[in-house]
């Protein structure tokens, strides 16, 4: 059986995304990943067998911006899986295809999502859905400066003041999430289990996490970037630091990208597709340069 989400299935819909994807994830993970995260709850279909979830795709939604300024709501897929022992019986299918049913019934004008090569290929074939490229992955290698270090400042000590000024940055032509005071509070002030920290320069900022990983030097992972003058704040920042490995994402071709590679950073590797289904006759969704990802997408999920 095919049907919506119920409360109440998130205790097997995480018992499945265990058996999937090899790892456990909490109540508390899903609560802010599809209650939290949004004040649009997400689109989640579900397949029951044999009395368990047995299929699962879900499409969290955001207010956003389309290239011409106008507001749109925009959805991203996420965890599209179906349980290793019900493969090949059509469940990824009708799973998808209730899931592009509903985004439609509710206005959403772009799809988009990072899946893996196998997914990816069923997803484009069946919703006539565009590879649009790979996202790349952008890391340098951060030597102490002898200037004073800024101290790390906590996304969560971040007074109402501030969280306001950041939520009022536009971006300007591009595709994105609209980063509001409530979408950065509940994307990083609420996150469950990662500590998220900002770092200012005039009216830019950038937020990123601190990672130790299995190295003794700190990783720097930015997860998100908004200013006026990206090479300046990126170039600020990095020497603000210590000594670190820094790491981002970004679409290729773009004037992040010439603001990284001149502050020293290198293409690391290209290993996430960016597929986009337009849903509603906006044609811009279908050029890869007119978005602006949320780094945090990938850092997340």
């Amino acid at each position: 059986m095919i049907r919506s989400y119920l409360a109440g299935d998130e205790t097997g819909i995480n018992t499945l995304f265990e058996s999937v994807f090899q790892k456990k994830r909490s109540l508390t993970e899903w609560q802010w990943k599809f209650e939290t995260l949004s004040s649009h709850f997400p689109i989640i279909i579900v397949a029951e067998e044999d009395n368990q979830i047995v299929g699962h795709a879900a499409c969290l939604l955001f207010e956003g911006v389309n290239v011409d300024g106008s507001p749109i709501l925009i959805g991203e897929r996420v965890d599209i899986m179906v349980h290793p022992n019900y493969q090949g019986r059509g469940i990824y299918q009708q799973i998808v295809k209730e899931l592009m049913e509903e985004s439609e019934r509710q206005n959403v004008a772009y799809l988009y999502g990072f899946p893996a090569e196998k997914a990816k290929n069923i997803f484009i074939k069946m919703t006539q859905a565009t590879d649009l490229g790979n996202i790349n992955r952008y890391v340098s290698i951060n030597f102490p400066n002898l200037s004073k270090k800024r101290p790390h400042q906590l996304m969560k000590a971040l007074s109402e003041t501030e969280l306001l000024n950041m939520s009022n940055f536009k971006i300007e032509s591009a595709i994105h999430v609209n980063r509001s005071k409530a979408f950065l509070t509940n994307r990083y002030i609420k996150h469950p289990s990662k500590d998220y920290y900002v770092y200012h320069l005039d009216s830019d900022y950038i937020i990123y996490r601190i990672d130790h990983l299995k190295s003794l030097i700190p990783v720097y992972t930015i997860v998100d970037i908004l200013a006026d003058d990206e090479f300046s704040i990126v170039k600020s920042f990095k020497k603000s630091l210590g000594i670190g490995l820094v790491s981002t994402w970004g679409i290729p071709h773009t004037p992040l990208e010439a603001a990284l590679l001149t502050t020293g950073f290198k293409v690391h590797s290209s290993p996430m597709p960016f597929v986009v289904k337009t849903l509603r006759t906006h044609d811009y969704g279908q050029t890869f340069n007119n978005w602006r990802i949320l780094q945090g997408d990938v850092d997340s999920f």
